[in-house]
């Protein structure tokens, strides 16, 4: 569930590599200067990740598993990522283990019955968070925090990713926690990138991700539909018809025939009792209550009973 990270190397604290050591195995090799601080750093790449080295750290940012499947549809495992960090240790000829975690992004793709932007409207308020949405993407925002819902095979397509077989002509709906800064706050200690592999820090951040989730008001739909009977314009007007009446109620109605018999709306008396004929037969319709969040509620417990048992 680990995506992107960032991670830095202490040269004030660690030993010091030599730049040949560092880029030697690296492509797209870059030497900048700033013109107002005569500062300077040097940036290379291995596949995806950028590494960049200036006078105090050399940093290393990018998503694990994009690194090791060349997409970051699939879920990497704890244990992978930290083959990943040595491997890249191996590479640049820095021990990473020694490097401070920045940022880290968790993560996970649900198989979904409807296209995720169905469900935004369903996810309400959280508390602290400023909530807003786009055409593809839910965000809740909180300074150096943020979790994202969105459609994760329109994300990929649109950065020419591989669709892996298991998710091809499926809806998959992204739930990601980005730790963007202030890691050191989040988790209450320094982090390594040695600790990735740590069970108990991946737990707590398992968590914490899932905790999120369920403080996340959930709103159920006001008007249930019977999308299955619906085939023509007419039948949805049909369907909505059945649902408005079964989401206000019979009494209600017999209430508003009532006062429209009173005004005396109608010249002939027989309306009133075939309006009421008419809506307590649609107020029994039987109709299925979906409750649509539960289905992500549930694929999300799953991933964190699945996650914990490993």
């Amino acid at each position: 569930m680990y995506d992107t990270v960032k991670l830095s190397y202490s040269l004030l604290d660690n030993i010091v590599p030599k730049d040949t050591e560092v880029f030697n195995n690296l492509v797209n090799i870059t030497e900048s200067i700033d013109v107002h601080t005569q500062s300077n750093w040097i940036t290379g790449k291995a596949k995806n990740m950028v590494i960049r080295r200036n006078a105090n750290s050399i940093t290393v940012q990018g998503s694990l598993p994009k690194y090791q499947y060349g997409n970051n549809l699939q879920t990497l495992q704890r244990v992978d990522g930290g083959l990943i960090i040595d491997e890249l240790s191996d590479l640049i000829n820095t021990d990473l283990s020694k490097a401070r975690l920045q940022r880290v992004d968790f993560s996970t793709n649900i198989i979904t019955e409807h296209k995720p932007q169905y469900y935004y409207r369903f996810l309400g308020h959280l508390t602290r968070f400023y909530r807003h949405s786009d055409n593809s993407s839910l965000y809740y925002n909180q300074g150096c925090k943020k979790l994202l819902f969105y459609d994760k095979i329109k994300d990929a397509k649109a950065k020419q990713m591989p669709i892996p077989k298991q998710y091809q002509n499926k809806n998959v709906l992204r739930y990601e926690m980005r730790l963007l800064k202030q890691v050191k706050k989040f988790f209450k200690r320094d982090v390594l990138a040695n600790d990735l592999i740590n069970k108990q820090l991946y737990n707590y951040l398992l968590d914490k991700w899932y905790e999120y989730y369920k403080e996340i008001e959930k709103q159920k739909s006001k008007i249930n539909i019977m999308s299955n009977q619906i085939t023509s314009p007419k039948d949805f007007d049909k369907q909505l018809l059945i649902g408005l009446v079964q989401s206000l109620g019979y009494s209600h109605i017999d209430d508003v025939i009532e006062q429209m018999k009173t005004m005396k709306v109608f010249n002939q008396k027989e309306y009133y009792s075939r309006l009421k004929s008419k809506y307590r037969r649609l107020s029994k319709v039987d109709i299925s209550d979906e409750d649509v969040i539960s289905e992500i509620d549930m694929k999300i417990n799953e991933v964190v009973l699945s996650e914990k048992s490993m």
